[in-house]
Order: structure tokens, then C-alpha cells, then sequence
């Protein structure tokens, strides 16, 4: 069975081969061997990016290529999977397939930090994609649809009575594609809205991988686009074995995902001290060990990144590590450079269709709610699952957080950190 043959740090990355069955009877020229320059990164406020993109149809799994040629027919399609499947890199994928057979197409993104990745994603092809956040695009289509502003709206807020009867009157949008990436996490409003201005979307999700307010279900997404075809993934790319057996004690579904049979570290749970210091210390000695890693560092609240990067910068000076806070005055928090390893300090909000070589949760000790609860359970599913190898969760004080209970040691390893 082929398989997917990607650099170890970013499944984005293809070879240089075909582009796939299904592209309406056209065809790349020597497209296998077609290089082109990158074009610029993903602009700012949801401005859009451009993405040149390598379409490595045949390093694909049998399954995902499957799922790309069903893509190919007319109308909605929903695609989901579990965490590893290459949704993003099929989502990248179908979105350059229409680029190259000349369909209006737009990739969404989750986040901005999401985009930042796709937009980093892709190289040699010479098909660029337009990437943009859900937010931007809402305010972008409505500001060309009508000639006026939008005006702020929060995550969650918009008018969507308003944003419909714009839509009625917009019939320039029908042959357009929309590619959506971490679907679950947008609105069943969007999805009408899309439906009445008469675009395909083709989405992208994983319903137990939801974390926003504005979150849908696979059921909600289908009857608000009037139906749809449904595709599925299921092979884990992603996750050690070891890191898939733990997910299994947070996946809040019904049916669990197969797991991988790549072997690799038992994650960790490390008891740290309370003072920031000690564990800057062990974050700096763990980057300077393992320096070809790209290591996540996710945590809860953008206060604690801030002041989490000060401690790392004053204990290792040379390290530059890398930070994410959307909400950042300074434009260098606001950027990160995918292809660079290192510590990437990013919050929790962001992490979603991203993964890491390493990942370390630094905080679980601030998660006190009922640990049956169902958010609680897909919060952590989602942070488990965004290693490629090593896991650490960690925590101060003197119990364990609640959610741990029961977890044994050959799946959750106990270990403590001196101060």
C-alpha cells in the first residue's frame, strides 16, 4: 500500500507527481515535474494568503485517495476522520486540484496560526491557493457583496438574518468553492449561508474535536448545506500507538478510531514546581537536547505564554523561541515560522489541525472541572493528539488533576521534576 512519503515535520509536504484522476478532463503538461517560486505568506486580519501547493496524489494512502476522486463529483461533500488522518493535507490537496482545473476556490482555516501552517504547507507546483479565516472571509464577502463594512462582530456574534438577506441578492458566488479545514468549529449558520449563495463547500471535520461556542456536529452541517455527500478517513498518520492509547481515555465518541501501528514513547505526566523558573529550565534543556524538534509548548491562557517566554529567554538567551497570541500589539507574536524547530509557545485556541514533533502541556493543574465532562474529555483529546512522538501533561501541586484518575502507568507515565 503506498504511503505517505512527507517530511517528518510537516505532513503538508508532497512529492512531485500527477495531479489526481477527476480534474474534469484536464491535465497538467509534465505536471510531475512543474517548479514554481513560493509565493508570499497569509496576509493580516484575515486578509487572504497565497499557498503554492505540491499535489503528491500518488504518496497518498489508498483511502485518501479514494476520498479526493469521490471530491471530484459536483455538489457539498463532508469528510471527517480522527486526529492524524490528513484531513488538512487532503483539504489542501482538493483545494489546488480545482485551482488547477480553474474552479473559484477558497481554503478556510480554523485560525490564523492554522493558515499560517497551510500557507507553509506547500512548494514546486504552481498552484496558489487563497487562504483565509472564517471571520475574514464573512466580512470580506459581505463588504464586496454589499459595498459596506461589516462592522466588529465577536466569535459567534454575527447577524446572521442580516448576512442572509445580503446573500439573497449576491448571485455572483454560484461555481464557487469553498474548502473548509476543522468544519466542526464553525456555525451551522455559515453552512446556509453558503448553501443560499449557491456555493460548493467542501468540508472537513471531526466532531469530537469540537472546542468553540459556535461548534457544529457532522448531522448539523449536512442539513443545513440540504445534504450532502458523506466521506470518511480512518487511519491515524499522526499519533505513536502509545499517544492513541491515551486519547482512547479523553475520545468522546461512541466508536473508537483504529489504532496505529507505528510504536513509540509512553506519554508522560510530569508533576513540576509551582515556580516558573525551574520548569523555563527544563523546557531550555529539553529544546537544547533535542534541536531538529519542532516541540509545542500549549497553554491555557495568553498571560502565562507572555510571561512563559520572559522566564525561557532569561535562562537561555540563544534559544529564540517562537510565540503565537492572536491578539498581539507586536506583529512578531503574531507570525511563526512552521519550518523552523524549537519551542513554539501557542494557547490552547489556537492548536487546532496543528501537530509537533514534541508536545508539552504546561498547566493541567488549571483544569478543575468535572472530568467527566464531556468538554473537558474533547479539550484533552484534541491536545493529546497533536504529537508526532513525545507527550508530556504537566501539573504542580500535590494531586493529580481529576481526569487522570484510573489512568494507568503503562499508559500515562508518573514522573516528577525537582525544583
Amino acid at each position: 500500500m503506498p504511503r505517505l512519503r512527507t517530511h517528518p515535520r510537516d505532513q503538508l509536504r508532497g512529492g512531485q507527481h500527477s495531479a489526481r484522476p477527476g480534474d474534469g478532463g484536464r491535465r497538467l503538461r509534465n505536471s510531475g515535474v512543474l517548479r514554481t517560486r513560493r509565493a508570499g505568506c497569509s496576509g493580516r486580519g484575515g486578509a487572504p494568503g497565497r499557498c503554492v501547493v505540491t499535489i503528491g496524489y500518488l504518496d497518498l494512502l489508498s483511502e485518501q485517495r479514494h476520498v479526493l476522486d469521490q471530491l471530484a463529483k459536483p455538489g457539498h461533500h463532508l469528510v471527517s476522520g480522527p486526529p492524524g488522518s490528513g484531513k488538512s493535507l487532503l483539504a489542501i490537496h482538493h483545494a489546488a486540484a480545482l485551482e488547477i482545473v480553474g474552479r473559484p476556490v477558497t481554503l478556510i482555516a480554523h485560525s490564523k496560526l492554522l493558515g499560517q501552517h497551510l500557507t507553509a504547507g506547500g512548494a514546486q507546483l504552481g498552484v496558489s491557493l487563497p487562504i483565509m479565516t472564517f471571520h475574514g472571509w464573512v466580512h470580506a464577502w459581505y463588504r464586496e457583496a454589499t459595498g459596506s463594512p461589516l462592522g466588529g462582530a465577536r466569535i459567534g456574534a454575527f447577524d446572521w438574518t442580516r448576512l442572509m438577506s445580503a446573500a439573497l441578492h449576491d448571485t455572483g458566488r454560484r461555481g464557487h468553492v469553498l474548502v473548509i479545514d476543522e468544519a466542526q468549529d464553525l456555525p451551522q449558520e455559515f453552512f446556509g449561508l453558503c448553501r443560499v449563495l449557491g456555493m460548493d463547500v467542501v468540508a472537513f471535520a471531526d466532531e469530537c474535536q469540537r472546542i468553540t461556542s459556535t461548534q457544529s456536529t457532522l448531522n448539523e452541517i449536512e442539513k443545513a448545506l440540504g445534504g450532502c455527500g458523506r466521506l470518511e478517513i480512518s487511519t491515524n498518520l499522526r499519533n505513536p500507538r502509545p499517544v492513541a492509547e491515551l486519547a482512547r481515555h479523553f475520545y468522546p465518541g461512541l466508536h473508537q478510531p483504529p489504532l496505529p501501528h507505528r510504536d513509540g514513547p509512553v506519554p508522560v505526566l510530569l508533576r513540576r514546581p509551582e515556580a516558573r523558573r525551574p520548569f523555563a529550565r527544563w523546557l531550555a534543556r529539553y529544546a537544547e537536547t533535542h534541536r531538529t524538534r519542532t516541540i509545542g509548548v500549549v497553554v491555557k491562557h495568553s498571560r502565562e505564554q507572555g510571561e512563559l517566554l520572559a522566564e525561557i529567554e532569561r535562562v537561555s538567551p540563544g534559544l529564540r523561541p517562537q510565540i503565537y497570541v492572536s491578539a498581539a500589539e507586536d506583529a512578531r507574536y503574531r507570525k511563526v515560522d512552521p519550518d523552523r524547530s524549537g519551542l513554539r509557545l501557542v494557547n490552547r485556541a489556537s492548536v487546532k489541525g496543528l501537530d509537533f514533533d514534541t508536545v508539552i502541556v504546561p498547566d493541567a493543574h488549571l483544569d478543575t472541572d468535572d472530568p467527566s465532562s464531556a468538554d473537558l474529555k474533547m479539550k484533552y483529546y484534541v491536545l493529546v493528539t497533536r504529537t508526532r512522538g513525545e507527550l508530556y501533561i504537566c501539573y504542580s501541586g500535590d494531586q493529580e488533576p481529576r481526569m487522570f484518575d484510573g489512568i494507568p502507568q503503562r499508559t500515562l507515565v508518573r514522573q516528577i521534576l525537582p525544583g
